[in-house]
């Protein structure tokens, strides 16, 4: 199994190791809480120094009587199983301990001894164990000794040796839980959420693999004995405080869980000092979430209750002093106390969303909602609205349906044309997301219908300032404008700062891509972003981030767009706000597209792929992206992923949407000589563009329409960057796309200029990895009777992407193997500094930092098996 995050700790084993061959021994104590992976980690050490040392391994025993000197024994047999006979096993302990440092100093290669689990060792190997480190010096042996520092109390045995050896014999070594990076992407590999499982493993490695391995996030049954048999072991009053513990995932102050169980303080000093409760900011917490876990499922039902309903009530009426609402919420669900859920749980879901932890409040108030058992009407409304407009937020948009269509039902009931316009309005943006234009404009229509009529209200000017949206959306931008406008009147007549922001946006972003309004566009956009932030209206400042870094990126200011979506990114998963985090990431994949890091926008759109709730928008991107990018480069089956784009673009009736899957089919015609696009597709495109507006998206269809099929539409200029008229043009446009920063674009500008810019084209085209493309500009180039076109990538390299050497090729097929440099320099015949060179270069072109890592990565990219 590969170690992950073990490395740093590998290195200092080796480091250690070293100063043993110049003839000192040390000692080394690795520690580390169980699962925390000691045992692997000397497993892979002992692996990468096998043969280059004599090796004895000993372990210490788990049993109620440990067996005396356990590991010496397993060694003693390993050092000379004829020496040791069965009489002198039994010899004085003194004796014993001299004779194996004999034996072991007239070994003439250097020694790896090592004893696992030195919290189970019995006093006698202890004294050992004191004996042999303090001669550690003289012999060339490295002596390794691995315990669970969380069995080792303060006046455990061990801890006296410790502290009776000298401090240059030894060196303590503790290792360190997972981080959350690693453990999300071992998650993500396996298809599960990375933070659902750190957050029950702790990032401790065997909690982590056992949890993948059993598919479920529970706890694995291994698991669960192992700590069940250490709850069994404690005395009653450990087993009850444990017990206690084990319904508080949040901890217990210290302070309530003296009020509630006095007689239990002397038990729980006990775990304290044991590390297996610890306390943190006055509060008492199991070390591990798996403790509490298996202790929680393992108490009867009854006795989960009776804990749940002592503990909400130390809450409740410390609720005036510190006002623990989500805790209280908790307790009250798990004592199935129905009316204090219902209570407090709207409450906590109002704290949670107005910190940004907008995914806590949807479920917050679906709990209301599910234990809530009366029919009254205006707590259901309060309830369905609060969780359908937090689902929205954190894209569950049919979840965020179905219940606005609950909450329109009782306005209509209720006779309140204000709110059921409203309700309306809303429903109109959630069938948007859901990517069906024509109920999203159905919904608009309808609450403009209810509304228009109204005197000046909220709700009215949101209608209007939806409405707006749409048409900003399908890019109609008189009507968009004029939408707008009416909102903002409405807006600033009521001092409403939220309706301004939103429709300021709107008008905005409609100005932005018009060409000659761009600046105009981006001063109102950044007024309405800058009215979101000072108000805190999540939703709104998601969008405008949105919708700055989208136009941007459309008119090529990669720059800012790049900016920006490092802004807006942090500040929506900051917030729980995924419906925006998802939309600004499949912006990310095209800006890596356009700007050459492919690699980065495969990787973003295949994981935005995989989320199962996606928004249509986001697929449509990121499909287009990850189409495009396996077309160029040659990989297989990428029609079927513009298929799906297509058919979902087209369904939103917006151009915005459509133009990326055209663009790219269109080019797969012009690589291929293929006609895959309908004319009455290219015909209802054309027709949606021809407006009076120069838009970029629409300069790049015609750009791509004209490269494939020769077909000129519109007679008025066109953004420079994809005016290819002439030589002179297409030089000034190479310069253009250069300093934007669009390889790919500037390698199909220099193509259409003479011979030496078709040959830097393919160059270009050749570093991208656009295998097709080059291919085809090389036979376009022959056809034409030009020399010395570049090569491209050779059959034996085309699978070493990273562009190795034969000779790193060798070395790093010996690295898998584990040799060290000498051994490699032998295998190879060359110099041992020759291997430090080619390893050097091997990381260097891997983008790796250490040796394993080399392997791992290039066992990934398939250049090695």
């Amino acid at each position: 199994m590969e170690l992950v995050e073990r490395d740093q700790f590998l290195a200092l084993l080796q480091k250690q190791l070293e100063s043993v061959d110049d003839g000192e021994g040390h000692c080394a104590f690795v520690n580390g809480e169980a699962g925390i992976g000691k045992t692997s980690l000397i497993k892979a050490f002992l692996e990468k120094n096998k043969g280059a040392y004599l090796i004895y391994q000993g372990a210490c025993d788990a049993l109620f009587a440990p067996r005396p000197l356990a590991p010496l024994y397993d060694i003693m047999w390993q050092i000379d199983k004829h020496l040791w006979s069965n009489n002198r096993v039994g010899e004085e302990r003194s004796e014993l301990f001299a004779s194996i440092f004999r034996e072991l100093s007239k070994k003439k290669e250097k020694t790896i001894i090592v004893f696992e689990d030195l919290h189970w060792a019995d006093e006698a190997t202890l004294d050992f164990i004191k004996f042999f480190a303090r001669r550690i010096a003289q012999l060339g042996c490295f002596f390794i000794l691995t315990y669970r520092d969380d069995e080792i109390h303060s006046r455990h045995p061990l801890n006296n040796v410790l502290g009776q050896l000298p401090p240059d014999s030894f060196t303590k070594i503790k290792l360190t839980a997972l981080s959350r990076q690693a453990v999300e992407k071992m998650a993500s590999e396996k298809g599960y959420e990375g933070a659902d499982v750190y957050a029950i493993s702790g990032g401790n490695p065997f909690y982590v693999n056992e949890i993948l391995a059993s598919y479920s996030t529970g706890v694995p049954d291994n698991v669960k004995d192992s700590i069940l048999s250490m709850y069994h072991r404690q005395d009653e009053k450990t087993r009850r405080a444990w017990e206690i513990l084990a319904v508080l995932p949040t901890g217990f102050d210290l302070k309530y869980f003296e009020q509630m169980e006095p007689e239990c303080m002397e038990s729980l000093y006990t775990s304290l000092e044991t590390k297996i409760i610890i306390l943190r900011e006055g509060k008492l917490f199991f070390k591990h979430e798996l403790y509490r876990i298996t202790i929680e499922a393992f108490l009867s039902p009854l006795k989960r209750v009776i804990y749940n309903k002592q503990i909400l009530g130390i809450f409740i009426e410390n609720y005036e002093k510190k006002p623990e609402i989500e805790r209280i919420v908790h307790h009250a669900k798990n004592a199935n106390a129905y009316d204090a859920v219902v209570h407090y749980a709207p409450l906590a879901a109002g704290h949670a969303a107005k910190v940004g932890a907008h995914t806590e409040a949807s479920k917050l108030y679906l709990t209301a909602i599910e234990y809530y058992q009366g029919v009254d009407k205006d707590v259901l409304i309060g309830l369905y609205e609060g969780y359908a407009y937090e689902c929205y937020l954190t894209s569950n948009i049919t979840e965020a349906i179905i219940y606005a269509r609950k909450s329109l039902t009782i306005w209509k009931e209720k006779n309140n044309t204000e709110k059921a316009g409203n309700c309306l309005r809303f429903l109109s943006r959630l069938w948007w997301l859901a990517g069906n234009r024509k109920n999203a404009e159905g919904f608009a229509e309808q609450a403009i219908e209810v509304l228009g009529s109204q005197p000046s209200s909220s709700s009215k000017a949101m209608a209007f300032s939806n409405m707006s949206q749409l048409k900003m959306l399908a890019d109609q931008s008189s009507e968009c404008i004029s939408w707008g406008r009416k909102a903002i009147a409405i807006a600033e007549e009521l001092g409403d700062e939220e309706i301004l922001c939103h429709a300021l946006n709107n008008v905005g972003s409609m100005q932005m891509k018009i060409r000659a309004s761009t600046q105009e566009g981006m001063t109102l956009l950044r007024q309405s972003l800058d009215i979101g932030l000072k108000n805190s209206f999540h939703d709104h400042v998601g969008r405008a981030y949105s919708n700055i870094t989208g136009i941007n990126c459309m008119l090529k200011n990669y720059s800012l767009a790049a900016k920006m979506l490092d802004e807006g990114t942090l500040y929506c998963e900051e917030r729980d706000l995924d419906t925006y985090t998802f939309y600004l990431l499949s912006w990310r994949a095209r800006l890596f597209l356009e700007t050459g890091s492919w690699k980065e926008a495969c990787r973003i759109a295949e994981s935005l792929l995989k989320y199962e709730n996606q928004s249509n928008a986001v697929k449509i991107a990121a499909l287009s992206v990850l189409a495009k990018i396996k077309m160029r480069s040659g990989a297989p089956e990428m029609l079927p992923l513009f298929d799906e784009a297509k058919i979902m673009a087209f369904e939103t009736v917006e151009i915005q949407r459509i133009i990326p899957v055209l663009t790219g089919l269109l080019e797969y015609e012009w690589i291929t000589g293929k006609t895959l696009i309908e004319t009455k597709d290219i015909d209802f495109t054309v027709s949606m563009i021809n407006g009076p507006d120069s838009i970029m998206y629409n300069d790049e269809f015609v750009f791509w329409l004209y490269k494939s099929r020769k077909i000129s539409i519109f007679g008025n200029k066109i953004y420079e960057g994809f005016d290819l008229g002439n030589i002179n043009k297409a030089q000034k446009a190479a310069l253009l796309w250069n300093k934007t920063g669009n390889p790919y674009m500037e390698a199909l500008a220099l193509y259409e200029g003479d011979d030496d810019n078709k040959r830097k084209a393919i160059n270009i085209v050749h570093r991208l990895g656009a295998i097709t493309v080059y291919e085809k500009m090389k036979r376009d180039m022959r056809a034409s009777g030009i020399k010395n076109i570049p090569r491209g990538i050779r059959k034996t390299t085309q699978s070493n992407t990273a562009l190795l050497t034969a000779r790193e090729l060798d070395v790093l097929v010996l690295l898998k193997e584990g040799l060290q440099n000498k051994e490699i320099a032998a295998r190879l015949f060359i110099a041992a500094k020759t291997v430090d060179h080619h390893i050097t270069s091997i990381l260097f072109k891997l983008d790796v930092n250490s040796r394993n890592k080399a392997v791992a990565a290039a066992v990934q990219l398939a250049i090695i098996k």
